[in-house]
């Protein structure tokens, strides 16, 4: 803290600097402005006097061309040439007629006088009648010398009146000034004077003007504090030699406190010198010989100088506390620390830094947490919306993919409409496969799990046609398997993971624009300790299935964003749908496994998916069976669905098929069925709006036939109400849009128990 002065402040100290004159300026501005509004005035009525002298000269240029008209009739309907020259000369004497021209009807000019002008003459040109008709035409024009003569009388007029007010305000602005300011002011300069040489008793009584008056006593409460601050000086000076006795004493005990406390403590000096360090400094990785009497740049990395050095300027210029963070690399390690600066006099500021490495790692595992849920919650919203899609595009895909395979039995193999039909078929087919893709990413997907071993599922893809066909669109990629030879089984569904091999082997391709490699591997891996990443992996035993690839790489911010649908660096079209990786993404999920990714721009990218392994083996499957093998002998069976179409459709197929089929359009309609009748089987659809849905349907079938055979449809997934329906007696769940042959085996399935 800086030690107070005490010179001895008294007004002699004071000193003014000379500057304007306020009553010049006054009159200055006075005079200035009375001019300006003269000056105003006087322009307003020189323009109105101009435009009424014009106006007045326009009057008399009418009034001469009416009468030179009047007086020609008679003289030019005689055609009395001697009479109209004297009427044309009587005119052309008059001083302000510059010109007059006198025609015939015919435009022969009977007489022409013009008079040498630099002005712009009024011309009046007016038509001579005699009798009602027109004889001939009179032109006079006016000269504008004599308004010329009346504008400079009147300008010369105005600027001696404006000379002779200018004198007149000059003199009387200063008498009143003189009078009003001048001799107020000299009282009040008289009084400072007196004061300032040290006459403390003097007041201004003879300042009766009140501005002037305040400042009067303005100036006599400042001399009052002056004095009383000249004294309060003094005894200042005496509590603070106390007070300093004072602060050595607490700086003592200051100093034991600080030598207590756990963090490391410091003393910096204005320069940024070090003058005293207390703490444990293996904590910090430095000694204090290392650090005192030296200067942060002396002893700190040179960022984490500047930061200081940044940091202790402001602690200084603030005095208030300064928190900032900051790491340092220890080995391996990054340690993590905050320090506190605090300027406590002008050149010495304290500083303490805490290590804070275990609280920095907690909160990036809980923002990294959060970051995860807030991926999964979103994904889920997406695929909630997006399998409430697939359920609607479902019903409207069971015409385009059952109606062909229905047509087609009924056509000979010759037919010409056999083609198209299994076009409409094939198109309907790849439609439901896309929203296939919708059910996975809705979390709805995975409806059949079996035992599966994943080199199956390699092989098997890596010999498919689209395998080939991706090959042939990238013929510069080279796909190279590495599958272990002693890979655990998972249990899952074969065509979902087809699905997910597919799709990180197209887009490991399709990131590699120039060829390249793309590894697929498969191992078996025991994790003992969960593993922070992308996708957060928990213990146990996994099969890890890695795509590989060395192509363009992914930028940092859109690895957030792969797996979410529709996000695409592609052209939306042409190399997909966008919902690949979600696709990916939902059932890794559905089959409880985790997904990690790394990758770096033009350094190549891998996705590694571990799937849970199983110890079961799998079963395996006797030969096909063909449509006429499966076909029902009058078997009775109800079609439940609110559809009209998907109604008529499985009737159609179940008579195919060789059963007695009946439907009706809602659960509650199928209830009051089954009343008073039975039937073998119910084709139950599971989701009937805005009624009661397949389970409650079923539930209410129970109570009236219990044990009664049902089968389960469904556009949207296997949701935990069909499993439910499954649970307490229904048979097989079929997905649709179903083909006669899945129809068929389920219906048969259900009927033999």
């Amino acid at each position: 803290m800086k030690r107070p002065t005490s010179p001895s402040l008294t007004l002699k100290n004071i000193k003014i600097r000379r500057g304007r004159s306020i009553s010049t300026e006054l009159t200055v501005s006075l005079v200035v402005l009375v001019l300006l509004v003269e000056v105003v005035l006087l322009l307003l009525i020189y323009n109105r006097q101009t435009d009424e002298l014009y106006r007045r000269l326009e009057e008399k240029a009418d009034e001469y061309a009416v009468s030179l008209s009047e007086t020609l009739a008679v003289p030019i309907w005689d055609l009395d040439d001697e009479q109209i020259r004297r009427i044309g000369e009587g005119f052309a004497r008059n001083e302000l007629v510059a010109s007059v021209v006198i025609r015939g009807a015919e435009g022969n000019v009977f007489y022409r006088f013009s008079r040498l002008t630099e002005d712009y003459p009024i011309r009046r040109e007016v038509p001579i009648v005699h009798t009602g008709r027109t004889i001939g035409h009179a032109e006079i024009s006016l000269s504008l010398a004599t308004y010329r003569q009346e504008l400079a009388w009147l300008r010369n007029t105005a600027l001696m009146v404006l000379a002779v007010s200018l004198v007149v305000i000059v003199v009387a602005t200063g008498i009143i000034l003189r009078v009003l300011m001048r001799k107020p002011l000299d009282i009040l300069r008289e009084g400072m004077d007196r004061i300032a040489r040290g006459d403390g008793d003097y007041r201004f009584d003879k300042i009766h003007h009140e501005e002037l008056a305040d400042i009067a006593r303005r100036f006599e409460n400042m001399a009052d504090t002056v004095r009383q601050r000249e004294q309060s000086l003094k005894k200042e000076v005496a509590e603070r030699k106390r007070a300093e006795e004072k602060i050595r004493q607490s700086d003592i005990r200051t100093r034991a406190i600080l030598n207590a406390i756990p963090d490391i403590l410091f003393q910096f000096d204005r320069n940024g010198r070090f003058v005293d360090m207390r703490g444990n400094p293996e904590r910090l990785g430095v000694s204090p010989d290392r650090c005192i009497g030296w200067k942060i740049e002396q002893v700190m990395p040179e960022k984490l100088a500047r930061l200081f050095r940044r940091q202790l300027s402001r602690s200084f210029e603030t005095d208030k506390v300064v928190v900032f963070e900051y790491d340092l690399p220890f080995g391996e390690d990054e340690r993590y620390y905050e320090a506190r600066l605090l300027a406590v006099s002008d050149e010495l500021a304290l500083g303490m830094v805490r290590n804070i490495t275990e609280q920095v790692t907690a909160a990036e595992s809980k923002q990294r947490l959060l970051e995860q849920l807030q991926r999964a919650q979103k994904m889920e919203a997406i695929g909630m919306l997006a399998g409430g899609v697939a359920h609607d595009l479902n019903n409207v895909l069971s015409g385009v993919v059952s109606y062909p395979e229905l047509l087609l039995m009924d056509l000979p193999e010759d037919s010409p409409l056999r083609q198209p039909l299994r076009t409409i078929q094939t198109s309907g087919e790849r439609a439901a496969h896309i929203v296939q893709d919708l059910l996975t990413l809705a979390r709805r997907g995975v409806s059949v799990s079996e035992i599966v071993n994943l080199n199956q599922i390699v092989r098997d893809y890596l010999s498919s046609p689209e395998c080939r066909k991706l090959q042939t669109y990238h013929p510069g990629i080279q796909l190279i398997p590495e599958l272990a030879d002693d890979l655990l089984n998972i249990s899952g569904s074969p065509i979902h993971l087809t699905k997910t091999v597919m799709n990180l082997v197209s887009n490991a391709a399709e990131a590699m624009t120039d060829g390249g490699v793309v590894h697929i591997r498969t191992r078996n891996r025991t994790i003992d300790t969960p593993i922070d990443g992308y996708d957060d992996i928990e213990k146990g035993d996994y099969v890890v299935l890695t795509v590989k690839d060395n192509g363009i790489g992914i930028s940092e911010e859109d690895i957030d964003r792969i797996f979410e649908p529709f996000y695409t660096k592609k052209v939306m079209g042409r190399s997909g749908t966008g919902l690949g990786m979600a696709v990916v993404w939902g059932t890794v999920k559905d089959h409880h496994g985790h997904i990690d990714i790394s990758s770096s721009p033009d350094q190549g990218t891998t996705v590694a998916i571990h799937l849970p392994a199983t110890r079961e083996q799998r079963m395996q499957t006797g030969g096909e069976e063909t449509i006429e093998t499966m076909k029902g002998d009058g078997e009775r069976i109800l079609v439940v669905d609110d559809v009209a179409e998907q109604r008529e459709l499985a009737t159609q197929m179940l008579t195919r098929l060789g059963y007695s089929a009946t439907s009706v359009a809602d659960g509650e309609a199928a209830v009051v069925y089954l009343r008073d009748r039975q039937v073998d089987l119910v084709v139950l659809d599971m989701i009937m709006d805005p009624g009661i849905d397949g389970l409650e349907t079923y539930r209410r079938i129970l109570r009236i036939h219990p044990g009664q055979r049902a089968l389960i449809t469904s556009g949207y997934s296997e949701s935990d109400r069909v499993q439910e329906a499954r649970r307490i007696g229904a048979g097989a769940y079929v997905k649709k849009p179903y083909r006669i042959e899945t129809l068929a085996r389920a219906v048969r399935a259900v009927l033999k128990g």
